[in-house]
């Protein structure tokens, strides 16, 4: 079960709460971010991978995707 911050993070990568949910999927975030050690557990867990690792366009960041198991946990944690 997702806690509420990375349900807020998951969310925010994905549009989950736009008029078009899903509509997008990344979230760019580097170290020192404060969402930083949300990224990473939730990476660990299988629910967001990395993209892009320290992408020199985007200033060093990384660029994040929610995983389909992460899809699943996102949708489940709507009901």
């Amino acid at each position: 079960m997702l806690d509420g911050a990375e349900l807020h993070v998951m969310e925010h990568a994905t549009g989950w709460r736009s008029k078009r949910p899903l509509y997008r999927n990344h979230f760019c975030a580097g170290p020192g971010h404060e969402d930083w050690p949300i990224l990473q557990e939730l990476c660990t867990r299988g629910l967001m991978r990395v993209s892009l690792s320290a992408e020199p366009t985007l200033g060093g960041q990384s660029v994040f995707t929610v995983t389909e198991q992460g899809l699943v946990e996102l949708k489940e944690s709507d009901k």
